[in-house]
C-alpha cells in the first residue's frame, strides 16, 4: 500500500512547523545516539587496554621479586601494592610455578586452593606471553595474563600467571554508560527544546502574516502591514500587490456598473415618455415590457455588483444593528404587527457588506410583515462557521407548490399584494454569491419560515 495520501506522507503532519521540529529532533536524537555509542565503545576499549597494561606491569613486578635458590626452589615476597590480592575470592590472583615440573607453586593469598587454569586453545606468542579469560569457582569472569621466563642461570621455564576481576571492570563500564546516558539525554532534551523554540520563533512571522491575511479576508484590514524577514518579504509584497489589484478591479467594476445603469435608464425613460403616444390597446403591452426591462436590468446590475465585490476581500458587518434598524422601519410601516427578535449573541458578525445584508433582510422582513396576521419572529445564531438567520410569520403560509413558485424569479403567489418574486430572486442571487443558502418551509407559527445561511462568526 502506498504511504502517500492526498499528496503527503501519512507519518508527517501537514504543517511546516511540525515537520521542521520532527526532522530536527530526529536528527538530534540519532546524532546523540551515535555519539553515545562511539564514546561508550571507546571507553570500553580504553578500560580493557588499561587493565591489560596493569596486568603486564604486575607480571613484570612478579618476575623481579622471584629467584631460584641453590636447591632449585622458588624464593620471593612480592608486593603488588593492591590489597585485593590478599582478599579471598576477589578475582585478583597470581601464581608462580615451574613449567612441567613438580616444584612448589607460590600464589597470592586470594587464590587459596584454586588454580589459575588457562584454556588449552590459547597459545603462547613469540614472547612467551598469552592473554586469556576464565571463570573462577564462584563464577566471576577474570582477565588473565601468563608469561614464561627463565630464572637464574638454569634452563628451567617458570610460569607467571596473574588475573584481574573483569566483572568489576564491566560494572565500571556499565556505570559509565549510565552516567553517559543521563548526560546525553539531558543534552538531547536541550537540543529538542532549543529546536522547538527556534522553529516557533523562526516561523512566527509566517503565522503573523497568515493572521493578518485572515483579517484582510474578513475586512478587518486592507493590506498586510509590518516588516518581515527577507525570505518571505517578497511574498508579502506580491500579496499586497494582488490585494490592491483586486481592489482596483472591484472599483472599476462598480464604476462600470454605475455607468451602465445610467446609460440604460435614459433609453428606458424615453420609452416610458413615449408610451402615451401609442394606442390604448398597445400601451399595456409596452408598459409591461418596459417595467420588465427595468426590473431585469436592476437584477443583473445588482448581480454584477455583488459578484465583483465578493470575488475579493469582503467587509465585516455587525448583524444586530442592521436587523434592529430594519425591524424598526418595518414595525413603523406595520404597527399592528408584533416583531420579536431572538439573538443567540449580539456580537454576531456577517462576513460581508452591510448593503447586501440590508438588501437580503429588507426584502424578507418586509414581505413577512405584509403576510403576517399579527406577529413575526427573527432568530439568529452561529452554527459552525455559518450564520443562521430565521424569519417566521403567523400568516397563512405557503403550500409546497406556492414555495416552488415563489422561489422562481418573478413568480407571485398573491397577485393582490406586492409579491415575493423579484425580491426573492435578488435575495437568492446575493446569498448564492456568498456561497450561502436560502430555505423556505412551513413555520410552527403557522406562516412561512425563511432561513438564510451566510458566512459569519462571533465577535
Amino acid at each position: 500500500m502506498s504511504s502517500v495520501v492526498s499528496g503527503r506522507y501519512w507519518f508527517f503532519p501537514n504543517t511546516l512547523a511540525s515537520r521542521l521540529f520532527i526532522l530536527s529532533s530526529l536528527a538530534a536524537i540519532v546524532g546523540v545516539l551515535i555519539v553515545a555509542f562511539v564514546i561508550s565503545e571507546e571507553y570500553r576499549r580504553n578500560a580493557e587496554a588499561r587493565l591489560n597494561d596493569v596486568l603486564i606491569a604486575n607480571v613484570f613486578n612478579l618476575m623481579g621479586t622471584f629467584e631460584v635458590d641453590g636447591d632449585g626452589e622458588l624464593m620471593g615476597l612480592p608486593d603488588l601494592g593492591d590489597s585485593r590480592y590478599n582478599l579471598f575470592d576477589s578475582g585478583y590472583y597470581w601464581s608462580v610455578e615451574k613449567v612441567g615440573g613438580q616444584s612448589t607453586r607460590i600464589s597470592s593469598i586470594s587464590l587459596a586452593d584454586q588454580i589459575i587454569r588457562i584454556p588449552s586453545s590459547v597459545e603462547l606468542d613469540q614472547t612467551f606471553q598469552r592473554s586469556f579469560e576464565m571463570d573462577d569457582k564462584i563464577g566471576q569472569m577474570l582477565q588473565g595474563l601468563e608469561a614464561q621466563v627463565f630464572l637464574g642461570e638454569g634452563d628451567e621455564l617458570y610460569s607467571f600467571r596473574i588475573t584481574a576481576n573483569k566483572s568489576s571492570l564491566n560494572e565500571e563500564i556499565q556505570n559509565f554508560r549510565r552516567q553517559l546516558a543521563l548526560i546525553l539525554s539531558i543534552f538531547a532534551f536541550s537540543i529538542v527544546l532549543a529546536t522547538y523554540l527556534l522553529v516557533r520563533l523562526g516561523l512566527r512571522p509566517i503565522s503573523r502574516a497568515v493572521d493578518t491575511l485572515g483579517k484582510v479576508r474578513t475586512g478587518e484590514a486592507s493590506r498586510i502591514d509590518g516588516q518581515y524577514p527577507d525570505e518571505i518579504q517578497p511574498l508579502i509584497t506580491q500579496t499586497n500587490a494582488l490585494i490592491e489589484s483586486n481592489n482596483t478591479i472591484v472599483e472599476r467594476a462598480r464604476t462600470q456598473v454605475g455607468n451602465l445603469a445610467h446609460s440604460l435608464k435614459t433609453p428606458l425613460a424615453i420609452m416610458q415618455n413615449e408610451l402615451p403616444k401609442l394606442s390604448s390597446a398597445q400601451q399595456p403591452i409596452f408598459k409591461e415590457q418596459v417595467e420588465t426591462m427595468r426590473s431585469q436590468v436592476q437584477v443583473y446590475l445588482d448581480r454584477a455588483r455583488i459578484s465583483a465585490r465578493s470575488s475579493t476581500s469582503i467587509a465585516s458587518t455587525p448583524l444586530f444593528p442592521v436587523l434592529e434598524k430594519l425591524s424598526s422601519v418595518v414595525s413603523k410601516l406595520n404597527p399592528s404587527t408584533d416583531i420579536d427578535s431572538d439573538f443567540d449573541d449580539e456580537g454576531l458578525i456577517f462576513e460581508g457588506e452591510e448593503h447586501d445584508l440590508q438588501e437580503i433582510f429588507g426584502n424578507l422582513i418586509e414581505n413577512a410583515a405584509k403576510y403576517a396576521k399579527s406577529a413575526l419572529k427573527i432568530t439568529a445564531e452561529i452554527v459552525g462557521d455559518k450564520l443562521h438567520i430565521i424569519i417566521e410569520d403567523d400568516g397563512y403560509g405557503m403550500s409546497e407548490e406556492d414555495i416552488f413558485k415563489a422561489e422562481k424569479r418573478g413568480g407571485r403567489v398573491d397577485e393582490g399584494k406586492v409579491g415575493w418574486g423579484l425580491g426573492l430572486s435578488i435575495v437568492r442571487d446575493i446569498v448564492d454569491e456568498y456561497e450561502g443558502g436560502l430555505k423556505l418551509s412551513r413555520s410552527e407559527m403557522g406562516g412561512l419560515k425563511a432561513m438564510v445561511i451566510l458566512p459569519g462568526r462571533k465577535e
